[in-house]
């Protein structure tokens, strides 16, 4: 992954939801220099964590998004929740969790319409303060937070235009 782009496109669909299945593309923008997306030399860490909030994100996307719309998201930074203790012996390592290492995410977006059409787009540098004072709907598999981060970030961003009142 060492000086190129790793990018992952997916598009998902969800079974009695024929209005939404919008396509997403999430891009990993030179992920060698990132804060922290886990551990270069513990064997495709960073790339597997890189893989899983892609496809996190592109199937959130699809669930929330109406299908005739595009989602091209540039991820330019990650910084996972917790730090390992340097420490920490190399074979010991766990990761420490506490208040004060939120979950971090810088990226840009853009929101397209079928005619190619630009909805909305932005800049913005995503951060959880209270990651542990909520429950956690993704408490196994790791990346929790950080999906749980991005989930908020989606369902804000991209909410459904309200009704006009009567």
């Amino acid at each position: 992954m060492h000086a190129r782009t790793f990018a992952i496109i997916a598009a998902a669909s969800l079974a009695g939801a024929p209005a939404y299945a919008a396509h997403a593309r999430v891009e990993f923008v030179k992920p060698e220099s990132f804060t922290d997306a886990g551990r270069h030399y513990a064997g495709g860490e960073v790339e597997d964590n890189l893989r899983r909030l892609a496809g996190h994100v592109t199937a959130e996307a699809a669930r929330r998004l109406p299908a005739d719309q595009s989602l091209d998201v540039w991820v330019t930074d990650v910084d996972l929740a917790g730090y390992y203790d340097p420490r920490q012996g190399f074979t010991r390592e766990v990761r420490v969790v506490k208040d004060i290492y939120p979950p971090r995410i810088a990226l840009r977006f853009r929101l397209t319409a079928a005619d190619g059409t630009v909805v909305k787009e932005g800049e913005r540098n995503l951060v959880d303060l209270d990651f542990l004072g909520r429950a956690q709907r993704y408490p196994l598999g790791g990346l929790g937070y950080e999906k749980e981060m991005l989930d908020d970030w989606l369902r804000n961003e991209f909410q459904p235009p309200r009704a006009a009142a009567r």
